[in-house]
């Protein structure tokens, strides 16, 4: 890993290594980590603490398609009164439903990302939303599959020898894994602990469940490699050359829709997700830009990369107030974190 002076608040390089190699290999051993990457467990453990304590940087877990046939997600955009929006937002932080708030530049003013777990999206709706203040009206779009999962982007910052050897790493640790997947309290629980810290030991998580670190060990390796979470890195993006996000809505035919490959993120770097979703616009689309004026390249870079897509509307966040189940200062910095109730 290349040497280089670390600038208070910025990911350095360096930082940014390390944070490629936990998006490949997110619950890789340190030990492992630093075979790969040539440097000193320790070394890796300490400036990852490092990472974490000053809200650079933080490992959680996203669900993936199994588990997202247990619950709803869902994208709400809402319309607030003028001088309330931020009390709307600050209202719902603490709700452990709702992964992501950003603030965008539109119609609507909110955008949110909500995970409802038992399939409890309609009392979010009419209980939550419904009894807020300022809250004056609201649109829908469901998630109905994800087409490119934003847990399998990377920052593509390492070698390609390096990054080979960390995605084996990632299928060595959950290959073994037999075994069916059971959502009962106990998985419930390890859910609910991993949305705090992805790389939380099998120690710790056996602590907070109360079953045995090999029983832990099991279940965490059946829900990554059964499909239901990724693992994921996730760093906050200012000096990452990725701080501006943009929301696109597009259309697309089912059989063109069904031809997607998984090279899209080679193609299209600014990709962060693709989603389908419910409405007159069924693609939802997140990209990183470092700059707003990057948005049309980025735009034809996906209309040239996947056939029958049409880009109808846009969206640039203006700031996110909470991402992933984790509050996020002004300064896109992570503060506390809300557990997720998947």
């Amino acid at each position: 890993m290349t040497d280089q002076t670390h600038e208070q608040g910025y990911l350095s390089e360096r930082d940014i290594e390390l944070a490629n190699a936990l998006q490949l290999a997110p619950r890789a051993s340190w030990a492992e980590l630093a075979e790969v990457l040539h440097a000193h467990p320790t070394t890796l453990s300490r400036r990852w603490a490092r990472l974490v304590g000053q809200g650079l940087a933080r490992m959680s877990i996203a669900p993936s398609s199994m588990l997202m046939r247990a619950i709803d997600v869902a994208f709400v955009e809402l319309t607030c009164e003028n001088q309330r929006v931020k009390e709307v937002a600050d209202r719902l932080i603490p709700d452990e439903r709702l992964m992501s708030i950003q603030f965008i530049a539109g119609a609507g003013h909110l955008l949110l990302t909500v995970a409802a777990a038992g399939h409890s999206l309609a009392g979010f709706l009419l209980g939550t939303l419904g009894e807020i203040p300022g809250v004056m009206h609201y649109s829908v779009r469901t998630v109905t599959s994800q087409v490119a999962e934003a847990s399998s982007w990377n920052f593509r910052a390492l070698p390609p020898a390096q990054a080979r050897a960390l995605a084996a790493l990632h299928r060595k640790s959950t290959e073994s894994a037999g075994g069916t997947v059971q959502l009962d309290q106990t998985t419930r629980t390890l859910l609910r602990l991993l949305s705090i810290d992805g790389r939380s030991s099998y120690r710790e998580l056996a602590a907070g469940t109360g079953i045995a670190p090999l029983s832990a060990a099991r279940r965490v390796n059946r829900l990554i490699s059964g499909g239901y979470i990724n693992v994921r890195c996730d760093v906050a993006r200012r000096g990452s050359g990725r701080s501006i996000s943009a929301i696109l809505w597009g259309t697309m035919a089912l059989p063109d829709i069904a031809r997607i490959n998984g090279t899209l993120f080679e193609k299209v770097a600014a990709l962060r997700m693709m989603s389908t979703v419910t409405g007159a616009n069924n693609i939802h689309i997140v990209v990183w830009l470092n700059n707003p004026m990057d948005l049309p390249a980025v735009e034809q870079q996906l209309l040239d990369a996947v056939p029958g897509l049409s880009i109808d509307d846009r969206r640039i966040v203006l700031r996110t107030f909470k991402y992933n189940g984790a509050r996020l200062n002004e300064d896109g910095t992570f503060a506390e974190v809300i557990p997720m109730a998947y």
